[in-house]
């Protein structure tokens, strides 16, 4: 078992801290109420709504129906709406004849069928949606949802939901709040997470069809103290150089997990040092220049002229004397930090840039500074 997950989600055996986090989402599940939940990338969302759901379904007391959905890699309106029924029909684990019956009752146009994986050996069940549109996709999910919730708690969890905002052919947000706001959606409670804080907002900002439909709670780095409690149990390390790491990462989960598994890989009976720290940490970049120059790559000659001056400034970007370094109109460097947001290269939050991946910012200091 992998005790420091850096690229997968992590299970419950190796999730530590968050205990806030987790009590104020199961208030608002318990009392059917909505969340968006928002933060930098890899800071470990996923992670943290897989715990939730792996507790709820772990409790023999607790029959609340989770429906977990990942859409970030949708392209149409109807990869959304599929992707809902999927989430829908993988919790139906019980005997395959039974749970065919029983989804077959509750849709009225999809239709399913059964499943077999060849690498776990186990049978499921998939939807079939051909020639079904959009609205007829989505009205089957709510429906069969509706018809459940009469019955029992579900909690609807959908992940990068901020990606519904770059189907343009449909109205997706405005559809969706016809049925989350329906009296039949009382006993569900709708989590969306998203990445992309500018766009996640902007689907819930006034004027905006999901406004007021979510309580918003954005996540913060994991604490200190608990990042310590769990890594003090397999290295031999000390609070300050904790401190260290997490300075160095900037408080994000992956790069911090990816450190420490390669530090108990390879240093676990040594006491860890900054020395060792940056030893790892330039193992790491070194494993991703190909990758990280690849990408500059596809940079035009102002782009990177513009990331010189993001890597090297937190403020004033703007001003005369940082543009003349690169020799930057405003309107040049405006246009390039625009498309290296929708490239989510680049992020900014209270009117401060910042670059998404740590690692890649930490790279490119190197190189450029």
């Amino acid at each position: 078992m992998n005790i420091f997950p850096y690229e997968t989600i992590a299970s419950d055996e190796v999730f530590f801290g968050r205990e806030e986090e987790i009590t104020k989402i199961n208030q608002f599940i318990e009392n059917s109420n909505n969340l968006v939940i928002f933060s930098k990338r890899r800071l470990g969302k996923s992670s943290l709504i897989s715990e939730v759901i792996s507790k709820i379904n772990e409790d023999k007391k607790n029959d609340t129906l989770c429906i977990y959905v990942d859409i970030y890699d949708i392209t149409s309106a109807e990869d959304f709406a599929t992707l809902l029924l999927q989430g829908l029909t993988s919790t139906y684990t019980q005997d395959i004849k039974t749970a065919i019956k029983k989804l077959t009752s509750l849709f009225k146009r999809t239709r399913v069928e059964p499943t077999f994986d060849p690498n776990t050996m186990k049978y499921g069940i998939k939807p079939v949606v051909t020639a079904l549109k959009f609205e007829e996709l989505l009205e089957d999910f709510f429906e069969s949802i509706f018809t459940i919730a009469k019955e029992k708690k579900i909690v609807i969890a959908i992940d990068e939901f901020q990606q519904i905002s770059t189907i343009k052919d449909k109205k997706i947000d405005a559809l969706f709040r016809k049925y989350v706001q329906s009296k039949q959606s009382k006993n569900i409670s709708y989590i969306f997470l998203g990445s992309k804080r500018h766009m996640l907002t902007s689907l819930f900002e006034y004027n905006a069809p999901m406004y007021e439909l979510a309580t918003p709670l954005e996540l913060t780095p994991i604490k200190i103290d608990d990042i310590y409690t769990y890594v003090s149990k397999f290295l031999n390390i000390k609070k300050d150089m904790i401190n260290y790491i997490y300075d160095l990462c900037d408080g994000e989960t992956k790069l911090m997990q990816h450190i420490f598994f390669l530090l108990y890989l390879k240093f676990r009976d040594v006491e860890i040092d900054e020395e060792i720290v940056e030893e790892i940490l330039e193992e790491i970049l070194s494993y991703k220049t190909a990758m990280y120059r690849a990408l500059l790559d596809t940079f035009t000659l102002n782009q990177k002229k513009s990331l010189k001056l993001i890597l090297k400034y937190k403020n004033g970007l703007f001003s005369r004397d940082v543009l003349n370094e690169q020799n930057l109109s405003k309107n040049v460097m405006q246009s390039s930090i625009n498309t290296l947001i929708d490239r989510e290269i680049l992020d900014k939050s209270d009117d401060v840039f910042f670059i998404p991946d740590r690692a890649f910012e930490l790279w490119g200091k190197k190189i450029y500074i």
